[in-house]
């Protein structure tokens, strides 16, 4: 098997790895995503994958690790919450990931922040609230992901079949 032919395997696997760590976040998906379109680049000797392309592939990605870092601090804000309640609600979707997807989006987050803000002693109310808004705040940061990665996807798929 030469280096081209590894290269795509790779590559594939780490651009299907990224968008499945998305839905079962057991990765940093966009950065997994954006390095499989580098391997494929960099095995390919930049010719379908230019430089210039990665260049607009980068920028996506960053574009969209910080838009989710700010959704996730804004979505804490009102509350003037810490990165606890973001740190039990990774944590709930992490553990949550082991039973379903519902309960990696929705009750594995949320009951990570309440019970992270809980057993640093807020009180109900509070621990409530900020899961409420974490669980706000890491869905739009999923679904700002998921868009990213389609587009970034999509975009590799039309470069290498050359149409675009």
């Amino acid at each position: 098997m030469n280096l081209a032919n590894l290269g795509v395997i790779l590559s594939f696997l780490l651009v299907a790895g990224g968008l499945l760590a998305i839905v079962f976040p057991f990765a940093p998906s966009i950065p997994t995503i954006w390095f499989g379109i580098f391997l494929y680049g960099l095995t390919h000797g930049y010719v379908a994958v230019s430089e210039n392309f990665m260049v607009l592939i980068s920028a996506i990605a960053v574009a969209t690790i910080v838009l989710d870092y700010t959704l996730s601090r804004s979505g804490v804000q009102p509350l003037r919450a810490d990165a606890w309640g973001v740190i039990g609600a990774v944590v709930g979707g992490l553990v949550g990931s082991i039973f379903g997807p519902i309960s990696t989006y929705l009750v594995g987050p949320l009951v990570g922040a309440i019970v992270l803000e809980l057993f640093r002693g807020r009180d109900r109310v509070y621990s409530y609230q900020s899961g409420n808004y974490t669980i706000v705040a890491f869905m739009g940061g999923t679904l700002v992901k998921l868009l990213a990665a389609i587009a970034m996807i999509g975009l590799f798929i039309l470069r290498i079949q050359g149409k675009l």
